[in-house]
């Protein structure tokens, strides 16, 4: 079988079709007008020591000590400047100028505008959201073309649909549910579309399962995230003892979350970091990764709760010193709003590390069998609560680090989920 990967949103296409063809499946990858920083492979598999710029990353320049992108990973370009004078209404809507300097367009688009009508798809994706899109259908029709099947990210399952309707799609949810479906633009009408006509929906969040169901989904089922866990490992690392000499500390508290408050809970994290500090004799430190949308707003409460020789900010870390740092600290701190976890916290649980996060047990009731050992917290008395436990007991967290290992070895283990979609497929190209 012959698998295209589609968008790459933080490494999730790549890291699957590289546990793929460990399995021995064809599968490529192809991440296209999308150069950010944390959607290329050298960011995941890559050992540097440099910062690269976030949006334009020129890996030339960098020692990645003998590591080379993978031949089936396409970094790819869809816009293209159209020729001749620009048309001053069209200014930033190229693909908009496309459709109206060629007006057979209009006559093309027009059956698949009533093939989505025909669906039944309800909000009815207008002609224009389809007009929009369908200039790019060249592009994805030469990029679809030998594949057995589309395994589609984020909002992707749109193009899979519109330009391969011969082929199953696998429409790959990674947080898009939660509210783009039910957005009142083009993008919302045609995800919600593309999600139901999707041969299988992959929920790789347990707390979407409410959004498959407001979408009438009949068509998904759970596979988490991978983690590798022959990457993601305990190891002792150098690096915990140059950060407890440099900052004369006993304890290391690291969370890499992006700043944002809404989604994340920094606020409370910090207000129970401050708490922490006045009620142990322990000196320690709060590691922060400098990236997301509040960083300064971060730094002003840092400033206003008085623990700014506590903390220590890192710029954002390729997975590479990720891993060391997840190693060097004590506890992990995540996320303390949603109820669910990302990529934060299996990461650290595989590296042996106990975590801290908001989780809502009923939220995985349907997915997981058997919960993570995980401590639970979403206020900033909890967090507080929970730190108190782990600080004041070495043996609790190593306790909880290696059942933490193994349990995600159980549910994340990345031939688990590698094996898991072969199924998928499998059962999609029989039908």
């Amino acid at each position: 079988m012959k698998i295209l990967h589609v968008g790459n949103i933080a490494n999730n296409a790549y890291n699957n079709a590289k546990f793929l063809r460990r399995k021995g499946v064809e599968a490529d990858v192809l991440c296209y007008d999308y150069t950010h920083v944390m959607a290329q492979p050298e960011w995941e598999d890559a050992k540097f020591e440099e910062q690269p710029d976030e949006f334009h990353p020129r890996w030339d320049q960098y020692d990645l000590h003998g590591f080379k992108r993978p031949h089936w990973f396409l970094q790819a370009e869809l816009a293209r400047r159209v020729p001749g004078p620009r048309t001053q209404w069209f200014k930033g809507h190229r693909r908009l100028e496309r459709v109206f300097r060629d007006p057979m367009r209009w006559v093309q688009v027009f059956p698949k505008y009533l093939e989505c009508r025909r669906t039944g798809s309800l909000p009815r994706p207008h002609f224009m959201d389809v007009l929009r899109v369908y200039p790019s259908r060249t592009c994805f029709m030469k990029w679809f073309a030998g594949y057995d099947l589309i395994q589609a990210y984020a909002t992707e399952p749109i193009h899979a649909w519109m330009f391969a309707p011969d082929r199953p799609c696998v429409a790959f949810e990674h947080g898009t549910m939660r509210e783009i479906p039910f957005e009142d633009s083009a993008r919302g009408r045609l995800l919600t579309l593309a999600y139901r006509k999707a041969a299988r929906v992959l929920i790789t969040n347990p707390d979407v399962i409410a959004s498959a169901q407001r979408l009438g989904l009949k068509n998904f089922q759970f596979i988490p995230h991978p983690v590798d866990e022959t990457k993601y490992r305990p190891f002792r690392t150098s690096l915990r003892d140059r950060l407890m000499n440099q900052y004369e500390t006993d304890l290391i508290l690291f969370a890499p979350s992006r700043h944002n408050w809404a989604l994340k809970g920094n606020d409370l994290l910090l207000k129970a970091f401050a708490r922490l500090l006045e009620s142990i004799s322990q000196k320690s430190i709060l590691i922060l990764s400098e990236w997301g949308q509040e960083v300064d707003q971060s730094k002003r409460l840092i400033e206003t709760l008085g623990v700014g020789a506590r903390v220590v900010w890192t710029p954002p870390l390729n997975k590479m010193k990720l891993i060391d740092y997840y190693n060097a600290a004590d506890v992990v701190l995540d996320q303390f709003t949603i109820g669910t976890f990302g990529t934060v916290t299996p990461e650290a649980m595989a590296c042996g590390k106990p975590v801290i996060l908001h989780f809502d047990r009923e939220v995985h009731d349907w997915c997981y069998a058997e919960m993570p050992p995980i401590i639970a917290a979403k206020t900033v008395v909890e967090i507080f609560e929970g730190l108190m436990r782990l600080v004041s007991d070495p043996g609790l967290r190593v306790a909880i680090g290696q059942s933490s290992r193994e349990w995600i070895v159980k549910h994340h283990g990345w031939e688990l989920v590698a094996d898991r979609q072969i199924g998928v497929y499998r059962e999609l190209l029989q039908r």
